[in-house]
C-alpha cells in the first residue's frame, strides 16, 4: 500500500487509535467548546499522545506525540492544508492573508513577504522595541495598580504600528486600539460560534465588527497609497512589501491589506499574552527573576539593552522558552489531511481534522520532566539537542513555522529585558489570574494586576536615557 508517496508493506501496523466518545449526536464538540485547554488535557492524560473524538459529522484527531506532530509541520506538510473551517473563519477579517492561505497563492505570498523579515532588517528595529518600552515605563507612577496585559497590547501594538507602517501610533493609538479590539472580539465569536453571523447580520456586536474593520481598512488603504506614491523604501515591513515583486509581478492593494492586517493581528496580540504570562510565571517564581536581573546587571551594567546584547544574555532567553513550553499563547492550531496519510505509528483518513497544541507537547512528562515547574535552567544546548523533533513547537515549524519567530523572540527579550533593569515583577496580594483558551490563551477581562514598583534608582536612569536620538535612526539599517 502506497501512502503519502511511500510503499508502507514493510511497516508494523498502525496502532488504534484510542476514541473519545462524547455525545451520540454532536460527539465531543460541546465537550470540548465549555473548557478546550481543559478538556485537551485531561483527554491526553486519559488516553495517550493521539486520540480522535467526532465533531459533527467530522472526525477530530489531537495529537502531542512528537513524531506525528513532526510529520504535520515539517515531513509531509505539502500533504496537509488549513482546515476549510479555519480558512471560513479568518477570511472576513484576514482575507487570503498567509494565515489562512494555502497552496500556491501561500507560497507566492510567502516567497515576497519573507525577505522583510531578513535579520539586518529585524535588527533594525531593536533601538524602538526599548525606548517605547522605556516611554511606557517612565508613565507608571510608584505604587499605583496596572493590568500588565493591556499595558502589554498597548505596547506591542505601538511597535508594529513603528516597525510595520513606519508610524507611531502614540497620539492615535485609541481609535486602533479599539478596532483591534472588537476585530479580535469578533473573531473569538467566529471561532467558538458552529455558524458563525454573517456581515450583514444588524446585531450590536456586528456592527461594531463591520465599523472596526472599515476603520482599519481605510488606516491601512491611506498608508499603502501614501508608501505607493512616495516611492520610498522607508525600512519598515510595509515598505518592502509593498515594492516586492516575481515574475508575475507585486501585490495587488487587496492583497496587501490582507497581508498587513495579519501582520497587524499576528505582531501584537500573541506576544503581548506570551510577555503576560511570562510576568505571571517570573513573579511567582521570585529566584527566576534574580538570577535574570544578576545577568542582566553584569552584561549591561546600567546601560539601555540593545541587539548586540541580547547573545550575551542566554538566562533572559531561556526564561521565555521556558514561558512558551508551559503557557503558550498559540496554545493550538490545525490541519487537513488531504489525503490518506501514515504518520509515525499511525493512520489518519483523508479529511482527517489534526489538530497541534504546543499547550499538551509542552506539558508531556515524557519529555519534560516536573512539566508543572517553571524551570528555565532546562534550557540548555544538551537538552535542545536530544529533545525530540515536535516535542516543543511554540511557533509550529517547517515550512508554514511562524515568519515573525525571530522579531517576536527579539522583541519580547528586549521588552522583558528592559523591565527587569528598571521595576519590580510582581502580581497583586492575592490576585490569581483566569486562563481563557481562546484563539490565544490569555488572563481575560480581570487581566494580570500588578504593583507598580521601581528599582532603586530607576527613574533617574530612565530619566537620562535619551530615547529620541535612537528612534530618529531606527531605519537606518
Amino acid at each position: 500500500m502506497v501512502l503519502n508517496g511511500e510503499n508502507t508493506e514493510n511497516l508494523p501496523p498502525p496502532k488504534a487509535i484510542p476514541r473519545h466518545k462524547g455525545h451520540w449526536l454532536w460527539g465531543g464538540a460541546f465537550d470540548f467548546r465549555r473548557n478546550p485547554a481543559e478538556f485537551l488535557l485531561e483527554a491526553h492524560e486519559k488516553y495517550g499522545d493521539v486520540f480522535v473524538t467526532r465533531v459533527l459529522t467530522g472526525q477530530s484527531y489531537f495529537i502531542r506525540d512528537p513524531a506525528v506532530v513532526n510529520a504535520i509541520n515539517v515531513t509531509h506538510a505539502k500533504h496537509i492544508n488549513k482546515p476549510k473551517v479555519v480558512k471560513q473563519m479568518w477570511k472576513p477579517f484576514l482575507g487570503n492573508g498567509l494565515v489562512p492561505n494555502d497552496g500556491e497563492s501561500w507560497r507566492r505570498q510567502h516567497k515576497l513577504i519573507m525577505p522583510g523579515f531578513h535579520k539586518l532588517r529585524i535588527d533594525a528595529y531593536a533601538p524602538t522595541m526599548a525606548a517605547y518600552t522605556r516611554d511606557m515605563v517612565r508613565e507608571w507612577v510608584e505604587g499605583e495598580q496596572r493590568d500588565f496585559r493591556n499595558e502589554m497590547v498597548a505596547l506591542t501594538l505601538r511597535v508594529v504600528a513603528k516597525t510595520l507602517f513606519d508610524t507611531d501610533l502614540a497620539h492615535d493609538s485609541t481609535t486602533v486600539h479599539d478596532a483591534m479590539e472588537h476585530i479580535v472580539e469578533a473573531l473569538i465569536d467566529h471561532a467558538q460560534t458552529p455558524i458563525p453571523v454573517p456581515r450583514w447580520w444588524p446585531s450590536k456586536r456586528n456592527r461594531r465588527m463591520v465599523k472596526a474593520l472599515d476603520a482599519m481598512d481605510g488606516v491601512i488603504a491611506r498608508l499603502i497609497a501614501a508608501r505607493r506614491r512616495e516611492m520610498e523604501d522607508r525600512g519598515d515591513l510595509m515598505s518592502h512589501m509593498v515594492f516586492a515583486t516575481d515574475e508575475q509581478g507585486g501585490m495587488s492593494d487587496e492583497q496587501l491589506r490582507d497581508e498587513l492586517m495579519t501582520l497587524i493581528f499576528a505582531g501584537h496580540e500573541t506576544t503581548a499574552h506570551t510577555l503576560t504570562w511570562a510576568w505571571y510565571l517570573m513573579a511567582t517564581n521570585l529566584d527566576k527573576v534574580a538570577k535574570a536581573r544578576e545577568e542582566i546587571d553584569q552584561t549591561l551594567g546600567g546601560k539601555p539593552i540593545d541587539v548586540e546584547d541580547l547573545p550575551k544574555l542566554p538566562y533572559l532567553e531561556m526564561c521565555l522558552k521556558e514561558s512558551l513550553r508551559r503557557m503558550p499563547t498559540v496554545w493550538i492550531y490545525a490541519r487537513e489531511a488531504q489525503e490518506d496519510l501514515r504518520l509515525g505509528d499511525y493512520f489518519f483518513p483523508k479529511g482527517s481534522i489534526l489538530a497541534v497544541s504546543p499547550l499538551a507537547t509542552g506539558r508531556n512528562a515524557k519529555y519534560f520532566d516536573n512539566p508543572m515547574e517553571f524551570r528555565p535552567e532546562r534550557w540548555t544546548r544538551e537538552f535542545e539537542r536530544v529533545l525530540p523533533k515536535g516535542a516543543y513547537v511554540p511557533f509550529a515549524a517547517g515550512p508554514r513555522v511562524c515568519l515573525g519567530k525571530q522579531f517576536a523572540m527579539m522583541e519580547m527579550q528586549i521588552i522583558l529585558g528592559t523591565l527587569l533593569q528598571n521595576v519590580e515583577i510582581n502580581i497583586l496580594d492575592g490576585f490569581v489570574p483566569d486562563m481563557l483558551s481562546e484563539i490565544s490563551m490569555n488572563p481575560g477581562e480581570r487581566g494580570m494586576q500588578m504593583n507598580v514598583r521601581f528599582r532603586d534608582g530607576a527613574p533617574a536612569r530612565l530619566g537620562d536615557w535619551d530615547d529620541a536620538a535612537e528612534i530618529s535612526d531606527v531605519h537606518a539599517a
